[in-house]
């Protein structure tokens, strides 16, 4: 790291003399930490990356969201922070609290704005920085240092103030979301690549538009942080079975589960017969989707409840394979009816010689457990050419159908047809 954003206890010296000659000092502290996911995700060249961003993001808040003069540093706990010490006002008289609390929104509203942005694809789900303030009065009685490390101390207990705060308000949104009924379903198609003709829809959930909510990472995202995935997840179940009145004929029915619905008493037994003869539907049309990480995580917890399902006459269907866990040996113990691709594999494929030999080698691997290939993400005729040379069997992706509230037809049946 540069030298002007060095550790603050490298400045305390600079800074004690700040606060003895004017009387009191004030920080902003920027919170990184929710960045760390990036480096157990991608690994630490990654997170030097990000958090390299947010550096220099943090830097270029001089001279526009604070002063020149202010002094930057790194906190002591790892890097996890970036600290804003502010100088003293010169004109308007002593600094307010006021004037701390704009100063922290200005600077979050600013860094949250750009780092997203900069940050991708690290960050493919939103993970924002808070800012946190405090103020320290000189006492002459107490050490400098020691004020100065109280300081630092109040301004990350004002952030986790801030985040139990923010979690809790996003709880109670989460649940109004579900009580009020607030989730909604459309249908995307998959098609049969050498015919184009439609052999099912996905049924994809939504929250409220216009809202964090709408797209189902954050949504599910923000589910996990509040613990409420199973209700989610119970809900999105219900609405995409509910909303498949009208499914074409034949047709089947793709939905998206997490491992625990296994053990809903909704979603067992004579309970479950019900519901679908209501809905005219039978469990051979319905293919249960599980992504891939969920699948090799809970393992044990998904195998044990799964030979009900399958015996009652479910399908399964194992999402972004190909994303970076693949455990192919546990993957094979599940007897998938579908692997589905992940869409950074289908991305550009056309003009990947490791893609393709990817696609070709998952391909003889899910041919050798009787399973087949549905390729996601298809957005070019360059991909799909790729894919149907490849011999993959199915496919969905704006290319072929966008996500509708209707059960519409694929957009591509001329190009795709033989």
């Amino acid at each position: 790291m540069p030298s002007e954003v060095s550790p603050y206890t490298e400045r305390l010296e600079n800074l004690c003399e700040i606060l003895e000659a004017h009387g009191s000092l004030a920080l902003l502290l920027v919170d990184v930490s929710q960045l760390a996911q990036v480096e157990r995700d991608y690994g630490s060249r990654a997170f030097e990356r990000v958090l390299g961003l947010a550096r220099d993001l943090v830097l270029e808040l001089k001279g526009s969201e604070i002063r020149g003069t202010d002094i930057i540093a790194t906190s002591e706990r790892g890097g996890d922070a970036f600290l804003i010490f502010l100088s003293p006002k010169r004109y308007e008289g002593r600094l307010k609290v006021a004037d701390l609390q704009a100063a922290a929104s200005r600077v979050a509203d600013f860094l949250n704005r750009r780092l997203g942005r900069l940050a991708t694809p690290y960050l493919s789900v939103r993970r924002e920085v808070a800012v946190g303030f405090s103020l320290v009065f000189f006492n002459p009685l107490v050490m400098g240092q020691r004020l100065v490390t109280r300081l630092v101390q109040e301004a990350w207990e004002c952030v986790r103030v801030q985040k139990m705060q923010s979690d809790f308000q996003n709880r109670c949104r989460l649940q109004a979301v579900l009580l009020e009924d607030q989730l909604s379903v459309v249908f995307q198609p998959v098609v049969e690549l050498a015919t184009g003709t439609i052999h099912g829809y996905e049924a994809l959930c939504r929250g409220p538009a216009g809202t964090t909510y709408h797209n189902p990472t954050s949504l599910f995202a923000m589910a996990a942080e509040a613990d409420m995935v199973f209700e989610l997840d119970r809900s999105c179940r219900r609405k995409a079975l509910l909303g498949s009145k009208g499914l074409p004929a034949g047709a089947k029915l793709f939905i998206n589960v997490f491992p625990s619905c296994m053990y809903d008493p909704e979603f067992q037994g004579a309970s479950l017969i019900r519901l679908l003869e209501g809905l005219g539907l039978a469990p051979e049309r319905i293919v249960l989707e599980i992504n891939e990480k969920y699948a090799i995580e809970n393992y044990k917890l998904f195998v044990e409840a799964l030979q009900n399902l399958t015996q009652m006459g479910f399908e399964i269907a194992v999402d972004d394979i190909g994303a970076g866990y693949s455990g192919f040996e546990k993957i094979a113990h599940l007897n998938p009816r579908y692997l589905k691709f992940d869409m950074e594999l289908v991305k550009d494929i056309d003009g990947s010689y490791v893609r393709r030999e990817m696609a070709r080698a998952l391909k003889d691997f899910a041919h050798k457990m009787e399973s087949t290939i549905v390729a996601e993400g298809i957005e070019r005729e360059g991909e799909l050419g790729a894919l149907r040379d490849l011999g993959i069997e199915y496919g969905q992706g704006y290319l072929l159908g966008r996500p509708s509230e209707t059960f519409g037809s694929p957009t591509r049946v001329e190009k795709v047809a033989p």
